[in-house]
């Protein structure tokens, strides 16, 4: 990672483009930033400093035993949505990393499943004003149109300056 944020060029990248063609541009950004997320086929829906939200069809490759969605991909997703929300934060030179996570099975997910991470403005701002922190972000997962909880988490990130990713312990 360079000591500019990527995540956050790639909000303002395509900040001036039509809310229909956003998602499909940013998820590809995205995917060239972290393989992982096209690997798996998510699907960033929203991308702003106080809400992502990443989506998961339920097919084949991302089931469990059931036909429903494995509980690894569940947890990716909450951890795709939160990391991203806070990754659109951090100040330039300084990189996120999952420190915690606790993923609750609520509800069996036999569809699409779509994770919504949030944060108040008091939390982006404290996120963007220190090089180091920590911070817990709430994550729910449900049916996209539905209200029912499917999966809830709460992730705790941190962030540091890069040089100090890079360092030997």
């Amino acid at each position: 990672m360079s000591a500019s944020n990527p995540f956050a060029q790639i909000a303002d990248r395509y900040a001036g483009h039509p809310d229909h063609v956003q998602p499909p541009l940013i998820t590809k950004a995205i995917g060239e930033v972290i393989p992982f997320v096209s690997t798996a086929g998510c699907f960033i829906d929203a991308y702003t400093p106080t809400r992502v939200a990443v989506r998961l069809d339920n097919r084949e490759d991302v089931q469990n035993h059931l036909g429903g969605l494995h509980a690894a991909a569940l947890a990716l997703l909450a951890e795709t949505a939160s990391g991203l929300v806070v990754a659109l934060n951090v100040p330039s030179g300084s990189a996120p990393l999952l420190r915690t996570m606790d993923v609750s099975f609520d509800r069996f997910s036999r569809g699409t499943v779509q994770a919504e991470a949030t944060l108040a403005d008091e939390e982006t701002e404290q996120i963007q004003s220190r090089r180091i922190g920590r911070i817990d972000v709430g994550v729910t997962l449900t049916a996209p149109d539905e209200d029912d909880t499917l999966v809830s988490s709460r992730l705790q990130w941190a962030w540091l300056p890069e040089e100090k990713l890079s360092q030997d312990e």
